[in-house]
């Protein structure tokens, strides 16, 4: 089949900007599309504003001048530069040359992922054309400019009203889209639940950990508990909830260890929250390694994460999870069994973790668990994407 993806990154050689997991699962099924036979095409934005076309790892991928003030991806801007952009974002048409690259390639399917500053008026440029769409949520950023709906310190329990005439236009073409994929139930709901999509085919493929991630021997000698946590040092990511709940616990029990960029001021927050526990930070360390130094990954999100790709890599590593339940975090592990559920506040992460440091065979019985279980691989997930794209090309789903 002839497949065009559409997200707003997608790495290469000579562009590896990375900011989220999404772009690193679209160039996975990408390359696995194209190395069992498809004919695939990827089209990101143009960070530089040029025009050009990559080859990388038997994918075509095509950059496209942004159409808009500013890159998405770039230095932080004034407030009411950011609701221009969004305006432009969301009633504005998509860049011209999208159109030039469908009439040439003249793909079977459209499947779209992120979109900030590709624009959602791709789906009526492949609608015009008689294309079915499919498209995957990585993010809310159909009912959120934000993507993230969270503001403040607090999740958003439904769209305000300025969210909601920011991304009018986005939500009125969602109509467009022939197939919608969550990669969580919830995250499928909470788009549902807005009136997004009332027409396509629904379905859920959830992520898969990095294949490169392998299982770590795990061993608890008479030390504090190692509890990790990998990524963002943002509001929405809960950091400052895992210290709080450290900082709870009797001095010398437990030890952080924190990988990821951090602020100077960050650190001296969380050292503040947590002044009498170890606070490692290992700033950016490869999985691997980051995983042998821990032996409870902890993802405390605060927001309605769709599918932490980090929370898998955990699994996949062999260690269990601390995970507050929001979004799709409790679809993705057995409580219980591979890991366990907390509520979202420093006291009831703190009793978990105390939990765990009265009784390590808790941890370990997780872990040995964890060891026989079977993974779904990318295979999984492009099995999944295949049998969606057959039945729209033909006229059956």
């Amino acid at each position: 089949m002839r497949i065009a993806l559409f997200n707003a990154l997608y790495p290469t050689p000579l562009q590896p900007k990375i900011f989220g997991g999404a772009e690193v699962l679209v160039r996975q099924i990408a390359e696995r599309l194209a190395a069992q036979g498809d004919e695939v095409v990827a089209v990101r934005i143009a960070l530089d504003g040029r025009r050009r076309t990559e080859e990388a790892n038997g994918v075509r991928v095509e950059f496209v001048p942004l159409r808009n003030l500013f890159t998405p991806f770039g230095p932080k801007h004034n407030a009411l530069a950011h609701l221009a952009w969004h305006v432009v974002d969301d009633w504005f048409v998509a860049h011209p040359e999208i159109a030039v690259i469908l009439d040439e390639f003249r793909p079977q399917i459209v499947h779209s992922h992120t979109l900030n500053g590709l624009n959602a008026y791709l789906w009526q440029l492949a609608r015009d054309r008689g294309i079915p769409v499919v498209h995957t949520l990585h993010d809310y950023y159909l009912v959120c400019p934000r993507c993230s709906r969270f503001k403040g310190e607090t999740s958003c329990t439904k769209t305000c009203g300025s969210c909601a005439a920011l991304t009018m236009g986005r939500r009125r073409r969602s109509a467009l889209v022939n197939a919608v994929v969550g990669v969580s139930q919830r995250t499928l709901d909470i788009h549902v639940n807005e009136g997004l999509f009332a027409t396509a085919a629904r379905h859920v493929i959830r992520n898969v950990p990095n294949p490169d991630i392998g299982l770590a021997p795990l061993d608890l000698p008479g030390r504090p508990l190692h509890v990790g946590y990998l990524g963002r040092f943002s509001p929405e990511k809960g950091v400052r909830l895992l210290a709080e709940a450290a900082g709870r616990l009797e001095p010398g029990t437990v030890k952080l260890v924190l990988a990821g960029h951090v602020s100077d001021e960050e650190r001296a927050v969380l050292a503040a929250l947590a002044p009498q526990t170890e606070l490692d930070f290992v700033g950016f360390v490869a999985p691997n390694d980051f995983y042998a130094k821990v032996d409870v990954a902890a993802v405390p999100s605060i927001w309605e994460e769709p599918g932490a790709l980090v929370l898998l890599d955990a699994l996949a590593a062999g260690r269990p999870v601390l995970a507050t339940a929001f979004g799709g975090l409790p679809e993705m592990f057995e409580d219980g069994v591979t890991g366990w559920t907390v509520a979202p506040d420093a006291e009831s992460l703190a009793t978990a973790i105390r939990r765990l440091v009265a009784a390590p065979a808790l941890v370990l019985d997780a872990h040995e668990r964890l060891k026989g279980r079977r993974s779904r691989t990318l295979d999984d997930v492009v099995t999944g994407y295949s049998d969606i794209y057959r039945g729209l090309a033909q006229g059956t789903a």
